[in-house]
């Protein structure tokens, strides 16, 4: 997500708008956070479970987020839309950055 979001912002500082090749890439991403989201559950499931309740907030944000901000910027500028999603991308590597230090 963080080479993604650095993706955006290079193109977006080029001028360029929010193009097929990086919203595959947002897709792919969305895709791999839900395996994760799922990987979680298994491991719920199995007994598995995180030092902080916290881990789970920052998981469920990650799985959200995306949605939420596509739902926002399906009818404005692509080239704004360029913007939001390359900091929502950095800001889910912060979230899965966190997620690490709480799952113990």
């Amino acid at each position: 997500m963080a080479a993604v979001g650095l993706w955006g912002l290079w193109s977006f500082a080029r001028g360029g708008t929010l193009s097929g090749s990086l919203a595959g890439a947002l897709a792919i991403g969305q895709g791999l956070i839900a395996v994760q989201v799922l990987a979680g559950v298994a491991l719920y499931a199995l007994g598995g479970r995180p030092t902080s309740v916290v881990h789970y907030l920052y998981g469920i944000t990650a799985l959200l987020i995306l949605p939420f901000v596509w739902t926002y910027l399906r009818e404005r500028d692509r080239r704004q839309a360029l913007l939001f999603y390359s900091l929502v991308m950095l800001f889910i590597a912060g979230l899965a950055v966190r997620g690490m230090t709480t799952g113990g």
